[in-house]
């Protein structure tokens, strides 16, 4: 909500037909002059109208609705567009505040919350993903598919990936505002033990195991 012009008059305050009158106390100017003097000198001074509080004019008959204000209290639907790469925080829609009759509207501050994402974790306009691999295949190598902001992303899995390696992605971040640069995409390796094993596979990993002896 917010004060808007008044639908009735249009932001005039007079009632419709009616027009302001120039105030004869200053004559439309808005102001006054009062002169004193103290001794030999007169000093001048500039005062704001008190007759048409320096408007310059009065309104004779007022508008019923907004009570010769001109706005009033309202609401209005907008739609603006937000910048890829905003973060937590104030944004400024210019010229979207409390409207003023005649003259620069005021400013609406959005304040936008960034969601968290399930499984993207931004950090400034740096993403980290964490992909699942298994103990096989960071053994012995693989490549994978990994979701990007843009889409997906063919990478290679070393053979011998330690847990917790990371994979750069580059430009593949968020995009900074009001620039062309991105941030960029680092890919966290989680390689995944198995919790349940067959007796064939128990096999095979104390086969392995001997076999390094």
């Amino acid at each position: 909500q917010k004060e808007i012009l008044c639908e009735i008059c249009h932001g005039s305050g007079c009632k419709p037909g009616t027009n302001k009158n120039t105030c004869s106390t200053c004559n439309g100017q808005g102001q006054v002059r009062k002169s004193r003097s103290m001794g030999f000198a007169s000093f001048v001074t500039v005062e704001p109208c008190s007759a048409c509080r320096g408007e310059g004019s009065i309104i004779q008959t007022p508008c019923s609705e907004c009570k010769g204000n001109g706005k009033k209290k309202g609401t209005k639907k907008i739609s603006f567009d937000i910048p890829s790469g905003v973060e937590t925080g104030d944004y400024t829609v210019p010229e979207e505040g409390n409207e003023m009759p005649g003259g620069i509207n005021g400013d609406l501050i959005v304040r936008i919350r960034v969601q968290p994402h399930p499984k993207f974790k931004r950090d400034g306009m740096d993403i980290f993903y964490d992909q699942d691999v298994s103990m096989v295949d960071a053994a012995l190598g693989r490549e994978i598919i990994v979701p990007t902001l843009d889409g997906t992303e063919k990478i290679k899995v070393e053979s011998g990936s330690q847990p917790n390696t990371i994979i750069k992605l580059k430009g593949k971040g968020v995009p900074r505002m009001n620039s062309k640069n991105r941030g960029d995409q680092f890919v966290r390796i989680v390689v995944t033990i198995p919790k349940k094993l067959n007796k064939h596979q128990k096999n095979l990993l104390e086969e392995f195991e001997k076999s390094k002896e």
